[in-house]
């Protein structure tokens, strides 16, 4: 089944990925649309506050009728020069202000228009009646006024009443050269009507404020609940607060209401900018709350511009590998699985075929068929078990064990530390120390191999082996030194007198040393060095029985026993020839009625840094 697993795993690890990717792409698309909105609210801004101008200067443009109006200015001379404005006067110049913005297109009605003579005073009215009932009621303190009377066009917007007033001013002239004989003053309400006549012009969501309330708004795009504009009126108290609203006049980007969207607030220039007044333009928040939302937001055109053939071979694809794994693994395996549970149940097989059967099924098939054999073996009937290879290809040869052993420690020594050793042959001179023979690597006593036999070979460089069972014979490197006086120096018996002599062979002849010497270098010189020849060879030319008497074999035999341990750096104190002696005669009895053969030859070798010996029968 891990083909299909393997297939889940690929399409968990796709599905997530598809989830990791489209929420990156939401979270780079509300990034973006976020970034674009506070874009889009500093440019709506700026146009507003152009809209509000050009509207200024269009009013501007069209008091002109009013400025060179015979009626208005004859009110004004009327009163020029008065303790108080004659009756006549505000009568006469009330009836032209009426008859002036009657003539005026919609767009350019005034709802307030004033006349002021040279000093400032109110000398006629209309649309502020609640002036009448001031005598002293001036315009002269005004700014925009002030500049009309000394001969300047001037726009501006006042804070009354908790209401703001666009204004333009301009002065009337009695003869071309002179100074102005007064002014005339309109004024504009900023309410719901003049901000969607904004609005529609910059195709903006703006709000009015001032002395911190909402004054007007009104809402102009699409998708734009004008409502979330009256939020507004929670925000004005932090927003006059706002130090870049203080110093710079308009605020950063800030959210509407529940995060609906962005709001950013501007202060207008003028009078009233000492008494917080200012506007707002807004915008939707168009953001995705979450992966689905681009099908929520998707409309018609979007959905033609995916590619559907695309998405369907992605599908069609995914499904195939699906089918594909799902009979490799569970359909076909079933199959089998109920072709031979039917061969069972009629009795053509006793047992399911386990070849036939592929992963998590084969061990299903085992455990059914061991089931079988058990329910087989309660009823009494013969269980099926394994071959017996014996009685199918004949008795297996015999073949030789061997045995391998150590002497133990004495007690209280450390155990030596290993010493890289050659478990194979020991070749060289025998190193001087106690123990050591100083007869070329020979106890004194022990035979020298022959070289003058005849019909023997000449020894050679390497010494001849004699395998038993495929196991070399250890050689000793002859130096050619004379043997040291006082016999054994390792204090253990004196030298065993030589099967040899026992027989009354003749006195061997040394072996001689046979070394050779290349100039390799300034100081460099290699040696080679003759081996001593294994103990067969020396057994068959001196015509010694080794199984009778094995004591010069074992000599020998614990002679490269000590100086390996001492090359281990193991003890060798307590250590005696009889007691070596005594353990190899009893591991060889025992080797010897186990196999039945008709001596043992013992070696010695390394073992994991000790020194250790090692037992081969040999059979003939």
């Amino acid at each position: 089944m891990i083909l299909s697993r393997i297939w889940y795993v690929i399409l968990a690890i796709l599905l997530a990925a598809a989830y990791y990717i489209v929420a990156l792409a939401v979270g780079q698309y509300n990034r973006r649309n976020q970034a674009a909105m506070e874009e889009t609210l500093k440019a709506d801004s700026q146009v507003v506050s152009w809209a509000m101008q050009v509207d200024a200067r269009r009013r501007l443009d069209v008091l002109l009728l009013a400025a060179v109006d015979p009626s208005i200015a004859k009110s004004i001379r009327g009163a020029n020069g008065k303790d108080a404005v004659p009756a006549a006067s505000k009568d006469e110049g009330a009836k032209a202000l009426r008859a002036f913005n009657e003539k005026l297109p919609a767009d350019y009605k005034n709802d307030v228009l004033f006349i002021a003579d040279r000093e400032g005073r109110l000398v006629a009215q209309v649309g502020y009646d609640a002036v009448n009932g001031f005598g002293e009621f001036e315009l002269g303190g005004y700014p925009a006024v002030f500049d009309a009377l000394h001969g300047f066009l001037r726009d501006d917007t006042w804070v009354w009443g908790g209401r703001i007033a666009r204004v333009v001013t301009r002065p009337v002239e009695d003869e071309v050269g002179q100074p102005p004989i007064g002014a005339v003053v309109a004024l504009r309400w900023v309410d719901n009507s003049f901000a969607k006549e904004i609005g529609k012009r910059t195709r903006t969501n703006i709000a009015f404020f001032a002395l911190g309330q909402r004054v007007a708004s009104a809402a102009s795009t699409d998708g734009f609940d004008e409502n979330s504009l009256e939020a507004l009126g929670s925000d004005l108290k932090a927003v006059g607060e706002d130090k870049g609203f203080k110093e710079n006049g308009r605020t950063d980007v800030r959210p509407l209401g529940d995060d609906k969207g962005g709001v950013l607030f501007v202060r207008l220039p003028g009078d009233a900018w000492e008494l917080g007044g200012g506007f707002a333009v807004a915008r939707p928040k168009v953001a995705i709350s979450s992966p689905t939302g681009f099908l929520v937001g998707a409309d018609d055109t979007d959905k033609k511009n995916v590619k559907l053939w695309l998405a369907g071979v992605i599908v069609g694809a995914a499904a195939l590998f699906g089918f594909l794994f799902s009979y490799l693994e569970h359909s076909r395996p079933m199959r089998e699985m109920k072709n031979q549970a039917e061969k069972l149940k009629n009795g053509q097989i006793d047992t399911l075929n386990l070849p036939r059967f592929r992963g998590g099924y084969r061990p299903i098939a085992t455990d059914i068929n061991a089931g079988i054999q058990r329910v087989v073996e309660k009823g009494g009937g013969t269980a099926r078990k394994p071959a017996d290879l014996e009685s199918i290809l004949g008795p297996v040869p015999a073949q030789p064990s061997m045995s391998a052993f150590s002497f133990p420690l004495p007690e209280g020594s450390a155990p030596p530390q290993p010493v890289p050793s050659n478990p194979g042959t020991h070749t060289g001179a025998n190193p001087a120390g106690p123990g050591a023979t100083g007869n070329n690597g020979r106890f004194p006593g022990a035979p020298p191999p022959p070289n003058t036999r005849p019909g023997l070979p000449p020894p050679v460089n390497a010494a001849p082996s004699t395998p038993g069972f495929g196991q070399p014979e250890r050689t000793m490197a002859m130096s050619g030194a004379a043997p040291q006086a006082g016999g054994f120096a390792g204090g253990g018996p004196p030298p065993v007198p030589s099967p040899a002599g026992k027989l009354g062979a003749p006195p061997p002849t040394p072996f001689p040393a046979v070394s050779s010497a290349k100039k390799l270098g300034k100081d460099e010189e290699e040696q080679t060095m003759v081996a001593q020849p294994s103990a067969d060879l020396i057994s068959a030319a001196t015509g010694a029985n080794p199984a009778l008497d094995p004591a010069a074999e074992w000599q020998q035999v614990y002679e490269d026993f000590i100086r390996t341990k001492r090359e281990c750096g193991e003890p060798t104190d307590g250590l005696t020839f009889e007691k070596f002696q005594q353990t190899l005669k009893k591991n060889r009895d025992a080797l010897i009625q186990r196999h039945g053969c008709k001596r043992v030859k013992f070696s010695v070798y390394v073992k994991e840094g000790r020194a250790s010996l090692k037992a081969t029968p040999v059979r003939d």
